[in-house]
């Protein structure tokens, strides 16, 4: 099992949690993961057993919860952070497309709860480059979204980087503010993200020039609305390695 990129992935995140809540002495945070973690496990092994009769726990769903617990605030009613997992599990399988998720479900599920329950995201441990970095390198080489991850970055850098130079701004300040554990962990989900190389560069620039243009019309959280806009055209990306 430890050689499943799913199970590294969950065993990474949920140390990483721990780290993150002794450094900033959070047991609320492990809490509301553990909410997320939970509901998003039932959910899926229900359906799962509805369909199959067969209690499964899958390594996807648990990926998904532990990312909703870490986007989500943890500071609102338990509730919500376990609605967002039940939504985004159950979107899996009802919004499919040739037998495949559309949306990457965490992502869906956060936006759900943002724009539909006035919920609050406060992405744990989003900064901690040193640590979310050469994991999140190992993790896209990995799946092979290393093209996905170097072309939103390159995107970014230049986007982010004329801008800071028109507001007369250290160029390199914009690598402090950059969301890495939505472009390490989120981003790269492999279900919903193209498999063709040009695809992937097509899909990680695309992103990361959305991202620039929501944030300047002051759209809220504008890496997962990117995200899952982008997720859209997965489809038709994927279909240049069929021609």
């Amino acid at each position: 099992m430890l050689k499943s990129i799913k199970v590294q992935l969950s065993i990474f995140l949920i140390l990483f949690a721990l780290y993150v809540s002794f450094i900033g002495k959070d047991a609320l945070f492990l809490l509301s993961l553990g909410i997320g973690l939970i509901a998003a496990i039932a959910t899926d092994s229900i359906i799962r057993y509805l369909k199959t009769k067969k209690i499964i726990i899958t390594e996807s769903s648990v990926v998904s919860g532990l990312i909703i617990g870490y986007v989500l605030s943890s500071s609102q009613v338990w509730w919500i952070v376990a609605l967002a997992s039940i939504l985004a599990i159950a979107s899996k399988h009802l919004i499919r497309f040739k037998a495949r998720h559309i949306f990457n479900p965490a992502g869906l599920g956060v936006l759900i709860a943002v724009f539909l329950l006035s919920s609050s995201t406060e992405w744990k441990g989003a900064y901690l480059w040193y640590l979310i970095v050469p994991s999140g390198v190992y993790f896209a080489f990995k799946i092979r979204k290393h093209e996905l991850v170097g072309s939103y970055f390159i995107t970014s850098f230049i986007l982010f980087g004329s801008q800071a130079v028109i507001q007369n701004v250290q160029i390199f300040n914009i690598l402090g503010y950059l969301n890495y554990f939505f472009i390490f962990i989120m981003l790269i989900e492999p279900m919903t993200t193209p498999m063709t190389y040009y695809g992937k560069i097509i899909f990680g620039s695309g992103v990361g020039a959305l991202v620039f243009v929501l944030y300047l019309l002051g759209i809220k959280e504008a890496e997962i609305v990117a995200l899952l806009c982008f997720n859209l055209l997965t489809p038709l990306l994927n279909k240049r390695r069929k021609r």
